[in-house]
């Protein structure tokens, strides 16, 4: 199932001023074309199509726009208009319909940079958008970011561990996935505080992974939602949208006897109440 949304970058997200004295030597970084490119992604917004990109030129004066937009045409550039902004410096607006990732779209950056310097205005960013203008950028909205977060609190006088993926508080299909998965293990633990050695926090993290890939291989869908770690117990827990085939593949993963020892549960939470307790504590 997909949304619309409305997904637009352009460079004043970096931090760039708009006149050529506030921009001389500011570009963006493949950094931040990166961590652009996974934000997209994460927000489930699929990168590969072709989209309409937008480039934008600015300068003091306009009389240099005509010559970049003619050299640019010959790269199947499109005019879009010339404006002037509040602070009375001028724009020039291109766009083109592509595809692009974060290597390429940085690539184009450095040759608009220097076709700005080569016609001394200033190339100032971009921003992206559906190729029918009437529409916004789709989103698959079964697509959850990871924003983890922790917290850790005393329980029983023993710490007690807490992180969970707090985007859930934007999901939209609650009532589809209402199958809240409890995988529960007893671990090797610390004699002083009770919580995982070192390397049974690496075993621990590889046992969460085995159990959510299974499911993933067997097309059972499924999101890792949040842990606990408490006095030589884990508890971690998924939601699903099928219950009976969750049940049957973590049930063969126990049976098999090839992990650690486990136990779980399938609960139907309908509100959440699960996940909103969680979040109560973060």
């Amino acid at each position: 199932m997909k949304r619309i949304l409305m997904w637009t970058f352009i460079l004043s997200l970096f931090g760039c001023g708009n006149s050529k004295s506030q921009n001389k030597g500011k570009k963006i970084s493949i950094d931040e074309i990166q961590e652009m490119f996974a934000n997209m992604k994460n927000q489930g917004v699929n990168t590969n199509q072709t989209m309409l990109w937008g480039y934008f030129f600015t300068s003091n004066k306009k009389d240099k726009f005509e010559q970049v937009a003619k050299e640019l045409k010959l790269q199947n550039f499109e005019f879009v208009e010339i404006f002037q902004a509040e602070d009375k410096s001028q724009w020039l607006h291109l766009e083109r319909k592509e595809i692009h990732n974060a290597k390429s779209l940085f690539e184009l950056d450095e040759e608009l940079y220097k076709i700005a310097e080569k016609h001394e205005i200033n190339y100032d960013g971009f921003d992206v958008g559906n190729v029918d203008k009437n529409k916004a950028i789709e989103r698959d909205t079964y697509v959850v970011p990871e924003e983890f977060k922790t917290q850790d609190f005393q329980k029983d006088n023993f710490p007690c561990l807490i992180i969970g993926n707090t985007a859930f508080d934007r999901f939209s299909h609650k009532e589809e996935f209402c199958y809240f998965i409890k995988v529960t293990t007893s671990y090797e633990k610390d004699e002083k505080v009770f919580l995982p050695t070192n390397q049974e926090l690496e075993n621990l993290d590889k046992f969460d992974f085995f159990i959510e890939n299974n499911l993933t291989e067997n097309k059972i869908k499924n999101y890792y939602v949040f842990r606990d770690t408490h006095k030589g117990i884990r508890n971690f827990y998924m939601v699903t949208n099928d219950e009976k085939g969750a049940a049957k593949v973590i049930n063969s993963i126990k049976n098999s006897g090839k992990l650690r020892t486990f136990e779980f549960e399938i609960v139907t939470d309908k509100n959440w109440d699960l996940y909103n307790e969680f979040r109560k504590k973060m």
